[in-house]
């Protein structure tokens, strides 16, 4: 028994190390994953910033509506279907605040910012206006 033990350990270290080092476009790809797999725009909750959590749960009063719900979750999977992965292009950390520049899966570039919150890169929905 102890002999696994040891390698758990070495395991449940770097999986801890791989998440302390995230980057803010891991925040970006990560979201567009679980975007793609639920097809629930709800889900980029737990990649949002807190003051960004409101522009969120709007989204939340759609998916209430179970027809409305099914036709935007087609409607995402279609596009995630039809569409290339999220490329980052350009990461500049400031501190606390990152602007990533990224072409979506459409193709188009972008640029987000995101904050640091709680040691995790949240996107930041009113730091580009």
């Amino acid at each position: 028994m102890t002999k696994f033990r040891l390698p758990l350990i070495a395991v449940a270290t770097l999986a801890l190390a791989a998440c302390a080092g995230k980057q803010p476009g891991d925040t970006i790809v990560n979201m567009q994953k679980e975007l793609c797999r639920t097809g629930d725009p709800t889900s980029m909750q737990a990649f949002v910033s807190k003051k960004s959590q409101p522009a969120v749960a709007m989204l939340g009063a759609v998916m209430a509506e179970p027809e409305k719900a099914e036709q935007v979750k087609a409607e995402i999977k279609a596009q995630c279907e039809a569409g290339g992965e999220v490329e980052i292009l350009e990461t500049k950390i400031e501190g606390d605040k990152a602007t990533v520049r990224y072409r979506d899966t459409d193709g188009e570039e972008r640029t987000e910012t995101l904050v640091k919150e709680d040691g995790e890169w949240k996107l930041d929905m009113q730091g580009n206006k």
